[in-house]
């Protein structure tokens, strides 16, 4: 840092960002150098954040006092953070009569990017409505030009000193108001990353207020703006508390829930023993950093007397003994795949606990289950002897008093009870099954809609039946997804899909907090979610879609807290997994409609990856999943290593638009590994092998723009070789006739790499004839389509021009860019398209007239400088750019 940041300030403009792009440094490096720069005195006009003593800073705080802040007035300051200063303020127009606190970002930070990122963060954090949480009110820019946002102002003491000396009961429940507070972010999808006494207020009515949830993923100077199509969780070196920091966060890896759950293991063990699990001797943030990565927590129970002042100590350190200290050890696992599954089940453990129940982190033996039970009914227990006598006798009476008037009622449940059954077996055992056989799905589609008929007549008869409610709700969200299957109903059976939908979550919503522990009734209702996001997604509804997968996700981690078979896990894990997937490629997605925003897609492709990795690796799992197969169906660990690889093919693909081709060629060689893992099991499975053809163009993408076209060609033929066997074996359908056409892009452009331009001009004709043809039968234009047939044609110009063919070179050219330039009118804010158009800019400058090139270089720079803004061009991009001056 210190080297590239003192050769860099010597440089001014565009030279030094583009001497720091150059530079032979981690992204992370060149990051915190721009920040340095940022606040180096001379760019602030010596306003730097280094140029002011302390007390000069303090005094500027006083000052603003009575300063007005759009609708907000200063009060006074009443403190200070890492990224400004706090204030109280009131409301001067009257709207809002309680006190805010407002953060008012200190000068050097780009503020047009903060407040930016700041209004996305507002509209996700808009989902949070939670009392142990302080709310945003308002965000804006102050006089002189700063950033600031006004809070809920929370009275209160930070909440290991307002637990101190208190009984253990009362600091578990302060405990658990804040748990409740994080579960509910978590299941809006979003991590606090900073959990710490001084985030966590109480009240002086014993209120806990969750403070800043959100607000320091705003001000993260490491996380692209909103547009800029970046990665916001991996790739950066980002702030955080050393000593409660989780060790992914020091190593510098991804964030997920993880990542709270262990920060709530570190504040229940200071909230329990007064002091921290690791790290307690250490003298500077570095030294803590590093023990929560070498440091081996001590059981609480055996911490020495003389390592805490608490006054309730000897009495705690009995009752932390045993139960607590297993949950705490596990919460506080450096494996993530070793800790709580999520904060509810943290929870679940802790009122188990309390309620003097087993716990899950200890092994259930008969001895310690026989023990809690006993402990929770000392008298019961101790006169159950007398009682068994008493309560037979007393029994046979009653059973003889009762035969006569049950007879007509257990006849009629006995019915119901049968009707439950064999549906469960026709919607759970048995579908699959059927959807094996020629026509299986309209086949089923009859038989679940006479079934749901004759569940609708029962329920009529019983009303408040919670069970028969679930399994009619589960074979209405089967339905569903049948009447929704593009390639079997076709886009006019949606309608029935959405009628269906709305029925299925109409009958699950009232019974969900009662039921939601029947993994088979979850694991549909779950579905059943994602169907109506896929529906949504069929109209053209994709944002709207991610509060509704949101909340899949969310029901699918609550049910997933509960006490489930190996059969009941495996197969919510795997619904969690889709819908976590289908969050991601709404985010984005390359020939599909998307909102193209690869950063975000990439967050959640880590947090499905992590789901199916956990089913895949899990033989317990995979042999409950595999007791419910059809005969001659592949394994389940077969349809996890399916799963898996399509995650890691989707990661490629955010890869390439994020320019890191590195990354993509990593994430895509795994992809395919997995996808011929499959093949070499299964090499007839049309699936299998459809996979490992697009994946292998994927790798091939990757390899091109490393420049290893060697590489690039064999991935390119194996995956040609593929969807020839695909059009031999299948027939000539229109799917696998395009499906080959796709392949012919980076085919051409590994064999023009390596000279070879002849059977390059070959393969990229083929290619355009194919996406034309596309192009014209779409009722309306589609930018992505648009791009990739403009950018082929700058690569068969390309080839032409190395044939000395300069005439047709120069008439495609032209041709390219003017689809191009009439595509970004349509689409501006997509990146790859004007990196498109920059190279088609830029080629066609090669070949016009010396005349016409200046213009054609400036335009391309504009281009490239879009794209650059929307998120900074790396590698080729960034190269090509800097050689248009």
């Amino acid at each position: 840092v210190k080297r590239l940041y003192e050769q860099a300030i010597e440089l001014t403009g565009a030279a030094r960002e583009r001497f720091i792009v150059a530079a032979d440094a981690d992204e992370a490096v060149r990051m915190e150098v721009r920040s340095l720069l940022a606040h180096d005195p001379d760019q602030l006009g010596h306003e730097g954040f280094l140029s002011q003593p302390a007390a000069a800073s303090l005094l500027a705080a006083l000052a603003r006092s009575g300063e007005r802040l759009g609708s907000w007035q200063i009060v006074r300051p009443i403190g200070a953070g890492g990224m400004g200063d706090v204030f109280e303020a009131h409301r001067v127009d009257g709207s809002y009569e309680g006190r805010v606190a407002i953060k008012l970002v200190r000068r050097g930070m780009d503020s047009a990017a903060v407040l930016s990122r700041f209004a996305r963060e507002r509209q996700v954090l808009g989902r949070l409505s939670h009392p142990h949480i302080a709310s945003l009110l308002d965000a804006g820019v102050s006089a002189d030009g700063l950033p600031y946002f006004a809070m809920e102002f929370v009275d209160g003491k930070p909440i290991d000193e307002a637990t101190r000396d208190l009984p253990i009961e009362q600091r578990i429940a302060l405990f658990l108001q804040l748990a409740d507070a994080v579960a509910h972010a978590h299941r809006n999808l979003l991590v606090h990353r900073d959990l710490k006494p001084g985030n966590v207020l109480v009240t002086p009515q014993g209120q806990v207020k969750l403070l800043d949830f959100g607000i320091a993923k705003a001000l993260d100077p490491t996380i692209s703006p909103p547009h800029a199509h970046g990665n916001t969780t991996i790739g950066a070196v980002r702030p955080y508390t050393p000593n409660y920091a989780s060790p992914e966060q020091v190593r510098g890896e991804p964030v997920s829930t993880a990542t709270d759950i262990y920060s709530l293991g570190v504040l229940l063990y200071q909230l329990l023993t007064g002091v921290r699990p690791t790290g307690r001797d250490a003298s500077t943030p570095a030294e803590a950093a590093r023990r929560v990565l070498d440091e081996t927590p001590t059981r609480p129970s055996s911490l020495p007397a003389r390592i805490t002042n608490d006054s309730q100590w000897p009495a705690i350190r009995k009752r932390l003994a045993g139960d607590l200290d297993n949950v705490l050890l596990k919460a506080l696992e450096k494996p993530v795949a070793r800790r709580y599954a999520s904060v509810d089940a943290l929870v679940a453990d802790v009122r188990a606990y309390l309620a003097g129940y087993p716990v899950s982190a200890r092994a259930a033996t008969w001895q310690y289950v026989s023990l809690k039970f006993i402990a929770r009914h000392r008298v019961p227990a101790a006169s159950a002897s007398l009682a068994a006598a008493a309560l037979l006798a007393g029994a046979a009476v009653a059973l003889w008093q009762a035969h006569d008037a049950r007879l007509a009622r257990d006849e009629a449940q006995g019915q119901l009870a049968g009707i439950k059954q064999v549906t469960r077996e026709l919607v759970f055992r048995f579908g699959d099954a059927i959807n094996a056989l020629p026509g299986g799905l309209a086949a089923q589609e009859v038989l679940l809609k006479q079934t749901i008929a004759s569940l609708n007549q029962a329920l009529l008869s019983a009303p408040a039946d919670a069970d028969l409610a679930a399994v009619t709700a589960a074979a209405m969200g089967r339905l569903a997804q049948i009447q929704g299957n593009p390639s079997f109903a076709g886009t006019a059976r949606l309608a029935d899909a959405r009628a269906t939908v709305a029925r299925a979550l109409a009958l699950g919503e009232p019974i969900w907090k009662s039921k939601h522990g029947d993994w088979q009734f979850a694991q549909w209702h779950v579905i059943t979610l994602i169907t109506k996001s896929q529906l949504m997604s069929a109209q053209g509804s994709l944002a709207d879609g991610l509060p509704v997968l949101a909340l899949a996700v969310s029901r699918a981690t609550e049910a997933l807290a509960e006490p489930l078979s190996d059969e009941g896990r495996a197969y919510l894990l795997e619904a969690r997994a889709v819908a976590l997937h289908d969050t991601a490629t709404n985010y984005n997605h390359i020939s599909r409609p998307s909102l193209h925003l690869p950063g975000e897609a990439l967050r959640f492709f880590e947090l499905a990856e992590a789901d199916v990795r956990q089913l895949r690796n899990d033989k317990s799992l995979l042999r409950a999943m595999d007791r419910d197969a059809v005969p001659g169906e592949p394994a389940a660990l077969e349809f996890a290593t399916d799963h898996l690889s399509h995650i890691m093919n989707g990661r490629a693909m955010c890869r390439d638009q994020l320019d890191d081709p590195e990354g993509m060629k990593r994430d895509a060689q795994q992809a395919l590994d997995m996808a011929n893992e499959n093949l070499a099991s299964g090499p007839s499975n049309v699936l299998w092998r459809q996979n490992a053809m697009q994946v292998g163009d994927v790798l091939s993408t990757a390899l091109n723009r490393l420049g290893d076209h060697a590489a690039a060609l064999q991935a390119s033929r194996a995956a040609w070789d593929l969807s020839a066997s695909l059009l031999k074996s299948e027939g000539r359908s229109e799917k696998w006739v395009e499906a080959q056409a796709s392949l012919g892009p980076q085919m051409g452009r590994a064999l023009a790499g390596l000279g070879r331009h002849v059977e390059a001009v070959k393969v990229f004709d083929q290619s355009i004839t194919a996406e034309s043809a596309g192009a014209k039968a779409s009722p309306a234009p589609n930018p992505d389509a648009l791009r990739r047939l403009g950018w082929m044609r700058v690569q068969l110009s390309r080839s032409l021009q190395a044939l000395d063919r300069q005439a047709p070179a120069l008439a495609l050219a032209r041709r390219a860019t003017e689809g191009l330039t009439a595509a970004a009118r349509q689409a501006p804010d997509l990146r790859d398209l004007l990196l498109a158009l920059g190279e088609a800019l830029a080629w066609q400058s090669r070949l016009e007239a010396p005349d016409s090139a200046p213009a054609l270089r400036a335009q391309a720079r504009t281009a490239y400088d879009r794209a650059g803004a929307l998120s900074p061009l790396k590698a080729d991009h960034a190269e090509a750019r800097a050689a248009l001056g």
